[in-house]
């Protein structure tokens, strides 16, 4: 491939890179409690960027035998591209792979029957409940090229269960949740009928609730979609565009010291993991917030340029965009105490599951408000029943500088490792 990307290269490029994507999936879906489809998919392309007169252009193409025409259209688009004055880099390194051989294994009959066992099983609790289920393997490989002589590759695979129901209560109102895994290999997801199982059980009594500041719980699911909101400020983009809260003010002290957010590419089982990101930059565990420090911001070759930084390896790419800053894993650092111990400790409070409408907070301040799409009031220590028609609203960033517990237990959704949160004073609104 290099041979044929330097035949057409001109005089004056100043650098050029290109990476290669291919990959196989097969996703198997259930739709309200049968199977939909199955599917199998072979998906490959190419994108080369290339810097001439410090500007840089980019294309792409599926047809990898067209190498050449792909690189004359990159040539072509250098005039209106960005200024970009930076260096790529000359070595990079495999030191793992995010890649499982039980991949291999992936057996579609084998999953279906596991499928039907699941929404059997919850049928059999909820007779007229709604599932809709997809499973999906797949593997694929990333190569990149530059010239300064990297040429490096990895292996993938990923292996994920999504599992939704829909649940109408006799008084007609409706009870919607889900959970989802993802692994590098087929795994035993079956645990996740009984959470969901578990979660319409604790729904089904409905306990009235007034307006007022109450302790809530996040569990991670729910405390991950705030902590993005954190996150988002971390990135190199937001911080050039001058949006960031956390701009400025790398070394402060601005949370809790009880917080610690780190962005992990070598987290265990993690699909999401990388060995170097998409411009071949080592990926590295790198502290975003130190005990409430504001320790750094993540970035590609580019950000990492204008703001002055030091490269994180965080740039993300696929064989047809170009490269952006981009996370591999948020984790926050736990704390002590177990989330039993957490509930036991609470009077009267919340335990707050599922948001609806999150996406329409200020996200780039913290503030959040939204409907509780699924919530338990917890009295004396147990969950009593669900909540409804009530709002939660407040600020992520002055809930992480004040009084908090972080849980012991941890759990992994998607890219992120997160324990449960608990907030002693939290806005609710019925």
């Amino acid at each position: 491939m290099r041979d044929m990307i330097e035949k057409v290269i001109p005089e004056g490029v100043k650098w050029y890179d290109a990476v290669h994507v291919s990959g196989k999936s097969t996703p198997v879906s259930f739709k309200n409690n049968r199977l939909y489809s199955i599917s199998e998919s072979e998906n490959s392309g190419f994108g080369i960027r290339i810097n001439r007169e410090n500007r840089t252009g980019f294309s792409y193409t599926n047809e990898t035998g067209n190498v050449s025409d792909t690189v004359k259209r990159a040539i072509a688009m250098c005039s209106y591209g960005d200024v970009e004055n930076f260096t790529l880099p000359e070595n990079a390194s495999v030191t793992f792979e995010p890649y499982d051989d039980e991949i291999t294994k992936f057996n579609v009959s084998d999953e279906i029957k596991c499928a039907e066992k699941m929404i059997e099983d919850i049928n059999s609790v909820y007779p007229q409940i709604s599932i809709d289920m997809g499973i999906s393997s797949s593997t694929g490989t990333v190569r990149l090229i530059n010239s300064r002589g990297v040429d490096v590759s990895y292996r993938e695979s990923y292996y994920g269960l999504s599992l939704s129901c829909s649940y109408v209560m006799p008084d007609g109102t409706r009870i919607e949740t889900w959970e989802s895994r993802s692994e590098l290999k087929p795994s035993d997801c079956s645990g996740l009928k009984d959470i969901l199982i578990d979660k319409i059980e604790k729904a089904l009594t409905v306990e009235k609730i007034d307006s007022g500041l109450y302790p809530v719980i996040f569990p991670p699911q729910a405390f991950g979609r705030l902590i993005g909101f954190i996150a988002s400020g971390f990135s190199g983009v937001s911080v050039w565009k001058g949006v960031s809260p956390f701009a400025g003010k790398k070394g402060e002290k601005i949370f809790s010291e009880a917080f610690t957010m780190t962005d992990n590419p070598y987290m265990e089982g993690s699909p999401y993991s990388v060995p170097f990101d998409g411009e071949g930059v080592a990926a590295s565990k790198i502290f975003l917030i130190k005990n409430g420090v504001v320790e750094t911001f993540i970035n590609d070759l580019k950000y990492s340029e204008r703001l002055g930084l030091a490269p994180t390896g965080n740039a993300s790419r696929g064989y047809s965009s170009l490269p952006s800053p981009s996370f591999h894993g948020i984790a926050v650092e736990p704390g002590e105490k177990s989330f039993k111990e957490i509930i036991s400790g609470i009077d009267r409070g919340i335990v707050a599951e599922q948001f609806i409408g999150l996406g329409q907070s200020n996200t780039i301040t913290g503030d959040f408000s939204a409907n509780m799409d699924l919530a338990y009031i917890v009295e004396n220590g147990k969950i009593r029943g669900r909540v409804k028609d009530c709002m939660i609203s407040g600020n992520i960033i002055e809930l992480m500088k004040g009084d908090f517990t972080l849980s012991v237990d941890v759990e992994r959704r998607g890219s992120s490792l997160l324990p449960y949160a608990y907030f002693p004073a939290v806005s609710i609104t019925a």
